[in-house]
């Protein structure tokens, strides 16, 4: 039952992702994921369902060589937040406190149950994605400076976050 009604969420969420983001050129949605690609930078809005929690943490990624390029050349003498690839890596889970992604204390949001669910709940991811996580997505792949305030709020979030200010 509940990898039906999954199959069904993920494929309506994607359509509606779809139809919403559309206009980007540099904006892809797949099963799952909304996919940007800016010149040699990539980053990633990924959903992930948990089984324990009957439904779905965000998670988001972005890989920008010319900000990797500037650590490496700074060597810092202190380890980052994170070992991968990437400048950004949050998720959902991570988040203290209020919870900007839930609509529960729970963390995650619920599977939907029904028709009427699943479109509420398509509108209630849209809505996270374009006013929260897409901007600081965004906001960091084009090093605008509304990225400060995000990595001043979120340091956690960065590799170095110093140094992504500093930069």
């Amino acid at each position: 039952m509940t990898s039906e009604l999954r199959k069904k969420f993920e494929a309506e969420l994607q359509y509606y992702l779809k139809d919403k983001l559309s206009s980007s050129a540099f904006i892809k949605v797949i099963r799952n994921e909304v996919k940007l690609t800016v010149g040699q930078v990539s980053g990633r809005i990924g959903f992930r369902f948990l089984n324990n929690a009957q439904g779905y943490i965000l998670s988001e990624s972005v890989s920008l060589p010319e900000l990797r390029n500037f650590y490496n050349q700074v060597t810092p003498s202190y380890r980052p937040n994170f070992t991968t690839n990437f400048e950004l890596v949050m998720n959902t889970s991570m988040e203290h406190g209020f919870k900007s992604f839930s609509p529960n204390m729970g963390g995650t949001v619920d599977l939907p149950r029904n028709e009427d669910e699943r479109e509420k709940t398509c509108e209630w991811i849209y809505t996270k994605v374009k006013d929260i996580y897409l901007p600081r997505v965004m906001n960091l792949i084009e090093l605008k400076p509304e990225t400060i305030n995000d990595v001043i709020a979120h340091p956690e979030y960065y590799a170095y976050p110093f140094l992504t200010i500093l930069y």
